[in-house]
């Protein structure tokens, strides 16, 4: 999930620049269906895709939707990751991008938010 809080109407001054583990929901799906239908799966799995620190995620975002508001600084805090998906990659899982994660993720946001407010200002049908 995309944390919509880095980018809000009023424009947030400040974002701790933590890291960040992502995955695609269309991947994890992928994953588990995945883990369903191989014999050879076993325990647990890890399904993440990417790892990225705040300030470097807010820059890719930037980078594709300059118009929105974003954090002008980033307070440094120690966030240790210590995940992989290398087990899940070695059943033949493949993930998405982040660049196309993240799009996908912002295009449908804005699409679903229209579609709201376009439903919200129609005038009821009774």
């Amino acid at each position: 999930m995309l944390n919509i809080n880095i980018w809000n109407a009023d424009g947030c001054q400040s974002a701790d620049n933590g890291v960040l583990a992502f995955v695609d929901v269309r991947d994890a799906a992928a994953a588990v269906l995945l883990v369903y239908d191989k014999a050879e799966a076993k325990g647990r799995y890890i399904i993440s895709s990417h790892e990225i620190g705040t300030q470097d995620l807010v820059k890719k975002l930037k980078s594709f939707y300059p118009n929105y508001n974003y954090p002008k600084s980033f307070n440094e805090v120690e966030t240790k990751m210590n995940v992989s998906s290398v087990k899940l990659q070695n059943l033949g899982w493949k993930y998405r991008l982040l660049e196309e994660t993240l799009v996908d993720a912002v295009n449908n946001y804005e699409e679903t938010v229209a579609l709201f407010i376009t439903s919200f200002l129609e005038p009821s049908k009774s």
